[in-house]
C-alpha cells in the first residue's frame, strides 16, 4: 500500500511534468527554493530537475519566445552599401534570414546567394547565431549581389525556425522592409571657365559605397585619363587640378567625364592611353583630338556590356569670350536686331560679317562698339541681305575670340507652322509676380521644367552644333539650371550663369534615358518701351547648326507703361509677316467676306483658314464669308490696318461654332479681353491648350492650359481680333461671350 505522503509526491511529479510539457511558460513560474522544496510548503521535500529538456531547438521547446528585426539607418539604401540587420530572439539559438522582393522567389531567397530557401533545410537560409543575451546581428553587403537585385522595395524575414514564407504558421518571426536604389552620381566644379594658374576643382557625391571614381579630362594636347579619386565614407570625392598644372593649359574647351563603377569594378579602364572594355576594340585616346577622344570614351561607357554610369562636363580656359544671344530665323522685308555680350572692355570695337552658308560670299560687314555693361547689338535690314541661309560671325580686334551663328531669311513661306517642331517640351513655367502685373525695374523670377522628347544631338559628338539656346530680355539676369537624368539630379548644386543668354550643347544634354532641365531665372523688368520683350526664349539648332523650324518657345511679357497695340475694335492692325487674326464681332452684310483683305499687300500669298477635320489648309476666295470665332492667317508685307464695318443689327444672335477633336484655329468675340477660362467656358470639358501668336516677333506665345498655373494659367487674357490654336480632346460647340 502506498503511503498518503507518497501519493501526494507522485501527484506533484506528474503535475509538474505535465506543466513542463504542455505549458512551458507556466512551468517557468513554478518557484523552487534552494532546498528543492516548493516555496511555502516546507514539509514537501520534492526534488525537481530544472535543466532544459533535450531537443534540437531547446529554446523553442522551453519557451514560446519572440523574434525581432531592425535595419540600420533610414531604411533606404543604395545598392553596393552594407546594411546592418539586428534584433532579438528568445525562441531559438539561431535566427534564419531570407528575403522577398522584385523578381525573387515567391517564398524567399537567402541573403548570400539569392538562392531559394526551403523549409526545414537550414543550410538554404542565411543563419545567424543568437548571443547569450538573446541578441543577434548580421552585416549584409549588397555589393556582390547588386548585379542581381533590382531597385525597389524588399522585405527581410527573421524566423526562429528554418521555414520559408509559405510555412510560417506556428513559428515565431518578424519582418522589416527596406528600399534599395541604384547607385547615383552627382558632381560640381569650380565653374565654366578657368584662368591659367588657378586651381580647378571637380567634386561630387557617389552613392553605393564605391572605393573610387575615375576622372577623365581631354583638351588641346592634354589628357588626364582614368585618374582614380577616392570616395570617402560619406560618398564625397574631390579632385584638384592645381595652379601649377593649369598654368600651361592651352586656351580652348576641355571635356570632363566622371565615371562611377556602379556594381563592381570599372567597366572601362585605361593603360598607357589605351582604353579597354568588354565588347569594344581597344583605342589609344592620345592619338585622337580631344572631342573625338571624349566621344570614344562615351561610346565605350554606353556599351551594353558596361554598367558604369557617368556625368559629362566642360570648361573653357581663358576668360575672354564673345556670346551671341538666341537668334531666330527672319522674314524678308523686316528689320531685326542681333544682340550679345562679351568679356572685352567697354568701348572695344568688334567686327562682324554675314555670309551665305553655301558659297561663303559676304553679304554684309561692319563694326559694333561694346557698351558700358558689356553688351553689343547690331540692327539689320533683311532687304539689304536678301532671302537665303546665312552665317553671322563676330570677332574681337585681336582675333583671339569670335562667335558664329546660323540663321535663315525666308521669302518662300507657304503656310504658317503649327505649334511644335523641336524635340523638347516645356512642361511647366511659373512666373512671380504674374506676367500681366510686371512693372519696369521690378524683380521677376521664373522657374520651369523642360523635358527632352528626343536626343539633342548624338551623345558621341561633343563638338557638334546641335543645342538648345536660352535667352532673356530682363536686366542683370541670373540663371541657374540642373539636369535630371532618369530621376537623378546630376549636379550637386545648380549651375549658375549671369549672361543674357547661354547654350546647352549635345555634350551637356546627350544622355540616354529621361532627361529634364530644371531652369530658374531672375532679374529686373526692362524699362517701358522695350520692343517685344521676352522673359524667356528657347531655340533648338539641328546637326547642321541651323534653327529647327517651329522649335522656338517664346514667353513674352509687357512691362507696365508699354502701350501694346489693341487688336480689337473697329480695325484690325497687321504687323509685317504672318498675322493670326479673327473677326471680333459680326460684320455688316456686304462687308463680311475676304474682300476686306483686298488692299493688303500679301506678296502673292493666300489668306488661309485651317480645316481641322482634314488637317489641311484652305485658301480663302474673295467671296468667302468671315464669321466670328474662326482664326485666319494673313501675310502682310508691312504694317497695315483693315477697317471693319461691323453689323448694327440687334436681331443677329451671338455667334457659335462647332469644333472638332484636334487643333482648331479659333477667335474670340467682344470688344475687351477676357480670361481664357471664361472665353472657353462652353467647351471647358473638351479644351486642353490654347496657343497665341505674336505677330510683332513672329513667334508663338506660351501656351495656356485648362486648369494650368503660372505662365500657363487659364486666367491669362485672350484678345478679340487675334487668332489662337485651340486643342480639343473631343468635339464641342464654342459660344460667343460677346455680341
Amino acid at each position: 500500500m502506498i503511503p498518503d505522503r507518497a501519493k501526494v509526491s507522485v501527484v506533484i511529479v506528474v503535475a509538474l511534468l505535465a506543466a513542463l510539457i504542455v505549458a512551458p511558460a507556466a512551468a517557468e513560474e513554478i518557484i523552487v527554493n534552494d532546498a528543492g522544496t516548493l516555496a511555502g510548503d516546507e514539509e514537501c521535500n520534492l526534488t525537481v530537475n530544472t535543466s532544459p529538456l533535450s531537443y534540437d531547438e531547446p529554446k523553442a521547446e522551453a519557451a514560446e519566445g519572440a523574434v525581432t528585426i531592425t535595419a540600420s539607418g533610414t531604411g533606404v539604401y543604395y545598392l553596393g552599401e552594407e546594411i546592418t540587420l539586428s534584433g532579438t530572439n528568445t525562441a531559438s539559438d539561431t535566427t534564419y534570414l531570407f528575403l522577398t522582393g522584385p523578381n525573387l522567389g515567391t517564398n524567399g531567397v537567402n541573403l548570400t546567394r539569392l538562392a531559394p530557401v526551403k523549409s526545414n533545410d537550414s543550410g538554404s537560409f542565411t543563419r545567424v547565431a543568437v548571443n547569450a543575451d538573446d541578441t543577434w546581428s548580421y552585416k549584409w553587403s549588397t555589393a556582390d549581389l547588386a548585379w542581381a537585385l533590382d531597385a525597389g522595395t524588399y522585405t527581410i524575414y527573421a524566423v526562429s525556425q528554418p521555414r520559408s514564407k509559405d510555412s510560417l504558421t506556428g513559428v515565431r518571426f518578424a519582418t522589416t522592409s527596406i528600399v534599395l536604389r541604384a547607385p547615383t552620381l552627382s558632381v560640381w566644379t569650380s565653374g565654366a571657365t578657368l584662368t591659367p594658374g588657378d586651381d580647378y576643382r571637380i567634386g561630387g557625391i557617389a552613392t553605393g559605397a564605391p572605393d573610387a571614381v575615375q576622372i577623365w579630362i581631354f583638351g588641346k594636347n592634354y589628357y588626364k585619363l582614368g585618374v582614380l579619386v577616392a570616395v570617402e565614407s560619406d560618398g564625397s570625392f574631390e579632385y584638384v587640378l592645381t595652379g601649377a598644372e593649369t598654368s600651361d593649359l592651352a586656351k580652348g574647351q576641355y571635356y570632363v567625364v566622371v565615371q562611377h563603377p556602379m556594381y563592381g569594378g570599372f567597366g572601362v579602364t585605361e593603360v598607357n592611353g589605351v582604353i579597354s572594355a568588354q565588347g569594344i576594340t581597344p583605342v589609344d585616346l592620345k592619338r585622337l583630338q580631344a572631342p573625338d577622344a571624349a566621344s570614344v570614351l562615351i561610346n565605350a561607357l554606353d556599351s551594353p556590356y558596361v554598367d558604369d554610369t557617368y556625368i559629362k562636363l566642360s570648361f573653357t580656359v581663358d576668360g575672354s569670350w564673345i556670346r551671341i544671344d538666341g537668334l531666330s530665323d527672319q522674314t524678308y522685308g523686316e528689320t531685326f536686331r542681333i544682340t550679345g555680350t562679351t568679356s572685352y572692355s567697354p568701348g572695344t570695337v568688334l567686327g562682324y560679317w554675314i555670309a551665305a552658308q553655301d558659297s561663303g560670299a559676304v553679304s554684309l560687314s561692319g563694326e559694333t562698339v561694346i557698351s558700358d555693361n558689356g553688351e553689343w547689338s547690331i540692327d539689320l535690314d533683311t532687304t539689304a541681305i536678301g532671302p537665303g541661309a546665312y552665317a553671322f560671325h563676330i570677332s574681337a580686334p585681336d582675333g583671339q575670340e569670335s562667335a558664329t551663328v546660323l540663321f535663315d531669311i525666308y521669302d518662300d513661306i507657304t503656310h504658317p507652322l503649327p505649334p511644335g517642331g523641336g524635340s523638347y517640351r516645356v512642361e511647366r513655367v511659373g512666373v512671380t509676380p504674374s506676367l500681366d502685373s510686371l512693372s519696369p525695374g521690378e524683380e521677376v523670377a521664373l522657374n520651369g521644367i523642360i523635358r527632352l522628347d528626343g536626343a539633342i544631338g548624338h551623345p558621341y559628338s561633343p563638338s557638334g552644333p546641335e543645342c538648345l539656346e536660352f535667352a532673356t530680355d530682363v536686366k542683370a539676369p541670373r540663371w541657374s539650371y540642373n539636369l535630371k537624368v532618369d530621376g537623378n539630379l546630376i549636379y550637386t548644386e545648380p549651375v549658375a550663369i549671369t549672361s543674357r543668354s547661354f547654350t546647352l550643347s549635345n555634350w551637356d544634354l546627350g544622355y540616354r534615358g529621361d532627361v529634364r532641365i530644371y531652369l530658374s531665372l531672375s532679374g529686373a523688368v526692362p524699362e517701358a518701351g522695350t520692343e517685344d520683350p521676352a522673359l524667356l526664349r528657347i531655340l533648338q539648332r539641328g546637326a547642321d547648326g541651323r534653327i529647327i523650324p517651329g522649335s522656338e518657345h517664346r514667353l513674352a511679357f509687357t512691362p507696365a507703361g508699354n502701350d501694346p497695340v489693341q487688336p480689337f475694335g473697329d480695325n484690325l492692325t497687321l504687323s509685317p509677316g504672318w498675322n493670326f487674326i479673327s473677326i471680333p464681332r459680326p460684320l455688316a452684310a456686304g462687308n463680311d467676306t475676304a474682300m476686306i483683305f483686298a488692299g493688303i499687300n500679301t506678296t502673292g500669298r493666300s489668306v488661309l483658314r485651317y480645316n481641322t477635320t482634314i488637317r489641311d489648309w484652305t485658301a480663302l476666295a474673295p467671296a468667302d464669308r468671315l464669321p466670328p470665332l474662326e482664326g485666319f492667317w494673313i501675310y502682310s508685307a508691312g504694317p497695315a490696318t483693315i477697317p471693319l464695318n461691323l453689323s448694327t443689327d440687334p436681331l443677329l444672335p451671338p455667334a457659335e461654332r462647332t469644333l472638332s477633336a484636334g487643333w482648331n484655329a479659333i477667335g474670340t468675340t467682344g470688344t475687351a479681353p477676357a480670361t481664357a477660362k471664361d472665353t472657353l467656358y462652353s467647351v471647358n470639358r473638351e479644351w486642353s491648350t490654347l496657343i497665341g501668336f505674336n505677330a510683332g516677333s513672329q513667334s508663338f506665345e506660351a501656351g495656356i492650359v485648362n486648369g494650368g498655373s503660372g505662365a500657363n494659367a487659364d486666367t491669362r487674357p485672350v484678345y478679340p481680333g487675334r487668332g489662337y490654336w485651340l486643342s480639343m480632346s473631343g468635339p464641342g460647340t464654342l459660344y460667343a461671350i460677346g455680341a
